[in-house]
């Protein structure tokens, strides 16, 4: 018996990450799980191993002060609810970040690292910008980017 379902950790995962963003933007942080599980991109090929990939996923590092309070929603919730139909479509098929592995808050990232972008994301020209020739959408505050391989 398994205790917690991939479809479970994957809408802890996306009420940590994007639940104040609007449906497209769930969808879309499910489309790099599916993705990234697909391509064993920061993965063993499976959607608990990609969640749980270190560093990957900001909600499961432990100092996140969501961690804890994630593990304790309900599935009652609305905005549970919501993710959990984003990773029913993302895993249907759908394609609204166009095969993107990676996403950031752009304002929120630049705001922690103290006004720049990590290099996998950053513009080489300009460190406090996406690179635009690796971004693939902007969904609510997150842009999606391809991986660099």
């Amino acid at each position: 018996m398994r205790l917690v379902s991939e479809r479970a950790l994957v809408a802890v995962v996306v009420w940590q990450e994007a639940r104040g963003e609007p449906y497209e933007g769930k969808v879309g942080v499910c489309e790099v799980i599916r993705n990234r599980t697909r391509r064993k991109y920061s993965s063993d090929g499976t959607v608990t191993g990609t969640i749980l990939w270190g560093r990957q996923f900001s909600g499961m590092n432990p100092n996140d002060p969501n961690r804890i309070p994630s593990f304790k929603i309900d599935a009652d919730d609305p905005i549970v609810q919501e993710c959990l139909r984003a990773w029913d479509e993302a895993r249907e098929g759908s394609n609204r970040v166009d095969g993107a592995v990676h996403y950031l808050n752009v304002a929120l990232t630049r705001q922690l690292l103290g006004g720049h972008l990590p290099a996998w994301a950053a513009d080489p020209a300009n460190p406090a910008e996406p690179n635009p020739h690796r971004v693939t959408a902007v969904l609510g505050q997150h842009h999606f980017l391809k991986g660099s391989d």
